[in-house]
């Protein structure tokens, strides 16, 4: 598979997470989100929605040039709900 910039798949054998994630780093600053396979339906439904997110965030920065927080900021505001509702997650290490 073609090198994604920005983009790293993780398909790791004994881990419960398959998916992408997507990191950028501007001025010791970092943005990064998860993609699971199993949340956004297979392995090429979620390279898409990573793939969008990364332009996204480059559209942002390309806004704020001089201000990656504020950008960073900007596109976190849009993280997509968690599975579980607030306060309500599976202890680690818990069969869930």
């Amino acid at each position: 598979m073609k090198t994604i910039r920005n983009i790293t798949r993780f398909t790791y054998e004994f881990t419960s997470f398959q998916g992408w994630r997507v990191t950028l780093c501007r001025n010791q600053m970092h943005f990064t989100r998860y993609f699971s396979d199993k949340q956004f339906g297979g392995e090429q439904e979620s390279l898409a929605a990573a793939l969008a997110t990364r332009e996204k965030v480059l559209a942002a920065l390309r806004r704020y040039p001089n201000d990656p927080a504020r950008a960073f900021d900007e596109c976190r505001e849009d993280a997509p709900a968690s599975l579980y509702p607030k306060g309500l997650r599976p202890r680690k290490g818990s069969a869930a």
